[in-house]
């Protein structure tokens, strides 16, 4: 029985502001698709909850409200929690529509 070990979270400075947000969300690995929680935001990525571990380095498709599918890259994992890093960062009128609630 090997015990994968999460990586740590990164210390360094963020590229752009991230906020606390609690968003329903989907996202694909492969062909599957899952629900997940967003528990906050940045341009550049964010921070996602859901039922199943995510391994460091995989990519995922998440959806986020009223836009087409985004890839990301998860960049650290901490149980059922992963940090992911956007492969395009979201314009900054989109992320601000996004936390205010106006995307739906």
């Amino acid at each position: 029985m090997s015990a994968e070990m999460p990586a740590q979270r990164p210390q360094q400075e963020r590229q752009s502001e991230r906020r606390p947000l609690m968003v329903r969300v989907q996202y694909r690995r492969t062909i599957v698709r899952l629900a997940a929680q967003i528990l906050d935001l940045s341009r550049h990525g964010l921070r996602l909850a859901g039922m199943e571990r995510l391994r460091v380095g995989e990519c995922v498709w998440i959806t986020l409200p009223g836009l087409p599918p985004r890839q990301a890259k998860v960049v650290w994992v901490d149980r059922f929690e992963a940090g992911c890093v956007f492969a395009e960062p979201l314009h900054e009128a989109v992320f601000d529509a996004i936390v205010t609630g106006h995307m739906h």
